[in-house]
């Protein structure tokens, strides 16, 4: 009799030790689509000053957190607006943005002058936040819009 549950017990703690892995790798995914919905922000370009090919500007960026999660060390990215995605800069990390909450971040950026030329004319600047999820950062969207007209850059 203990020969033929032997098997039967190791066959059922198999099968509960997969349902608990696929309850927790569920957990963790649903987890990581919450932090990759998008967050809304507005910001604001000021102190634009040209120089040679690039632009050097002042952003201020309100982050607001819709989701249902705190995120602790997020990093906001500055992107090019290519098909391809380039780095541009980054704000300082974000110690905490608590869901429902807004933080408002500032940083002096340089990039080139045509990137900046765009930006004048209907494209607005692609900003990601970077949201830690264990070992790696989920890319999530910011949808941002700019609460001042376009500054033009003066030399």
């Amino acid at each position: 009799m203990s020969r033929i549950l032997a098997p039967a017990l190791r066959a059922f703690l198999f099968a509960a030790a997969i349902l608990c892995i696929f309850a927790l790798s569920n957990a963790q995914t649903a987890k990581a689509q919450d932090m990759a919905r998008a967050f809304a922000g507005t910001y604001q370009i000021s102190d634009v000053a040209a120089e040679g090919g690039n632009v050097h500007f002042t952003m201020t960026l309100k982050l607001s957190n819709p989701g249902n999660a705190d995120v602790h060390g997020g990093i906001v990215v500055l992107l090019n607006s290519q098909p391809n995605k380039a780095y541009l800069g980054s704000f300082s990390a974000i110690s905490t943005l608590a869901h429902g909450k807004q933080v408002t971040v500032t940083k002096t950026f340089t990039v080139p002058a045509a990137e900046y030329a765009k930006w004048q004319n209907g494209h607005a600047p692609t900003l990601q936040f970077l949201v830690p999820s264990g070992e790696t950062a989920v890319a999530a969207g910011i949808e941002a819009h700019q609460v001042n007209a376009p500054v033009a850059a003066t030399n």
